[in-house]
């Protein structure tokens, strides 16, 4: 077993234990836990080992490494602390919040994105605190309260708007991602740039399950309020069961970028100070194409993984596809090869 390797089984082990003793304690050690919950709370026990082992396995990767150690470095220097905290509040509500990145590739593009990803937030706050037995509903006369480990937070009427907004939550989230899955399958399906790159794993398969989610909790309502109860035994096994699936397979698949995207947000720091830094000049044409410090990273990293492409690497990449051309070129006239 690799060092890497090591490591991110211990943060795996680690995050899965830390979910555990947070589900233990925080359901007064199970005496507040719902035993029906119980599928959604291991699959959240063992969703937290495969996060935190990708996460760390690919945090490790010499590339990402460099990016991550250099955005921290950047950030805290003493003299830029204080203005890089609010650029950092201004980058997360820019790229988290409103995710404006997608915004900039299409409008239906980044409503079909919002919805997937607010709906599936709500979902997750929502689910993860009931299956984990922190928050309860308990009577309280014709009311209901609303306890939080273990202690009372507030009353409501459950015939109120507060009250339906609360009953009603996981329905909300479960029509979010529905939009947002249409608009996804649409692109999916009559833009030939999506099609040229998408693949069954990665961009069908987990549509497919926030699809399968989303309809089998509708169905869950529609159930117990138009049907009477019918069939509510299997629908709750079957939605339990799509559940599952997702969040084991949210930290190996397309989704995993949910944990990669705030690690982003350094990159924009990394950016920035290149910017304003020196720049790196080609040697063949004399003009600026990169800043000097991704330039000088990117040949440390090349040289840690084993290559050393010498004074190529000093060159833009419109010079070096440039030289391509001359070589094949010169290759079929028979002429020296151009370094």
């Amino acid at each position: 077993m690799s060092r890497s390797q090591a490591v991110s089984l211990a943060g795996g082990i680690l995050a899965a234990g830390g979910v555990f003793l947070g589900i233990y304690f925080g359901s007064g050690q199970f005496s507040r836990f719902d035993a029906p919950l119980a599928p959604y709370a291991a699959a959240t026990v063992l969703a937290a080992f495969g996060f935190a082992y990708r996460y760390l396995m690919w945090i490790q990767r010499p590339p990402t490494w460099k990016y991550f150690v250099a955005s921290w470095r950047l950030f805290f220097r003493p003299r830029f602390l204080i203005g890089n905290f609010f650029k950092l509040i201004k980058l997360t509500f820019h790229n988290i919040v409103l995710q404006l990145f997608i915004a900039r590739r299409g409008r239906n593009r980044w409503i079909g994105h919002m919805c997937l990803a607010w709906g599936c937030l709500l979902a997750f706050a929502v689910t993860f605190p009931l299956s984990w037995g922190w928050v309860q509903f308990s009577p309280a006369g014709s009311d209901y309260a609303v306890e939080f480990m273990g202690m009372r937070q507030f009353v409501f009427d459950p015939h109120s708007a507060l009250g339906f907004v609360m009953f009603n939550a996981l329905n909300f989230s479960a029509v979010f991602v529905l939009i947002g899955v249409g608009f996804a399958m649409h692109r999916r399906m009559f833009e030939h740039g999506a099609q040229a790159v998408q693949t069954l794993y990665n961009d069908m398969l987990p549509l497919f399950l926030l699809f399968a989610v989303a309809v089998s909790g509708l169905m869950l309502t529609a159930s117990y309020k138009l049907m009477g109860g019918s069939h509510f035994s299997f629908l709750s096994l079957l939605h339990a069961f799509t559940v599952v699936l997702i969040l084991l397979y949210m930290p190996f698949g397309k989704l995993f970028h949910i944990a990669q995207r705030p690690a982003q947000l350094g990159v924009q720091f990394y950016k920035m100070e290149g910017s304003v830094g020196p720049q790196a000049i080609c040697e063949r044409s004399g003009q600026a194409y990169q800043s000097q410090l991704h330039h000088d990273d990117l040949v440390d990293v090349m040289q840690e993984i084993g290559f050393d492409f010498g004074s190529h690497q000093n060159l833009s990449p419109q010079e070096k596809r440039k030289l391509i051309a001359i070589n094949q070129a010169n290759l079929f006239e028979g002429q020296p090869f151009v370094g």
